[in-house]
């Protein structure tokens, strides 16, 4: 599964690969997306939160699924931050 990762870590968001497992042993089963093997501080907060981002562009809808992890005592995030919200 592709997808773009912004890491508290780098300066720039980088395209990287999530790793997915099956919900059965047969190739036709759904697949789930790992994010916790792209996220790092598991020790400070073990669990990821998720959302579902829907996009309207004229005719074209775009849905994001949106992978984060969010804490007092994480690094803050320099690539999602603002002076009015901290990542």
């Amino acid at each position: 599964l592709r997808c773009r990762l912004y890491s508290s870590s780098w300066s720039k968001p980088c395209q990287v690969t999530m790793l997915t497992r099956c919900s059965d042993r047969s190739r036709n089963g759904k697949r789930f997306p790992v994010p916790k093997s792209l996220l790092d501080c598991a020790s400070v907060q073990p669990y990821v939160h998720n959302c579902l981002v829907t996009l309207r562009e004229g005719r074209h809808i775009y849905q994001f699924s949106v992978f984060f992890k969010r804490h007092c005592r994480l690094r803050t995030n320099p690539l999602l931050s603002s002076s009015d919200h901290i990542f």
